[in-house]
């Protein structure tokens, strides 16, 4: 009898203190792939690309599959504000260079 009441302890302190993983979006380079963004908070970004001689875009879609954003970059260094990204939004980007994004909530 104990063991069970043991038991069912646990499994209460394991349902009930236990949260789900979430993706902490942090700032980096990324490069050439697709990136889903889950975040519960909307948030701004910035972009340049860093590689010199590599052609590389981005594109944002949001979570309804419509086109939000597109830039292609071709010089080292340009910044460029990338507006609010939401929870369920796709960030691809395209090509050999890498890009730096910075996030800011």
């Amino acid at each position: 009898m104990k063991i069970k009441h043991f038991i069912a302890v646990i499994l209460i302190f394991l349902i009930a203190f236990t949260q789900s993983p979430k993706a902490i979006i942090t700032s980096d380079t990324y490069k050439q792939g697709i990136y889903n963004i889950s975040e519960i908070k909307e948030f701004n970004a910035i972009a340049k690309l860093i590689t010199p001689n590599n052609v590389t875009s981005l594109i944002i879609i949001d979570s309804n599959g419509n086109q939000k954003f597109y830039k292609r970059f071709d010089t080292i260094n340009q910044v460029v504000n990338l507006g609010s990204i939401r929870d369920g939004d796709l960030i691809a980007i395209v090509g050999t260079g890498e890009i730096a994004l910075t996030f800011s909530k």
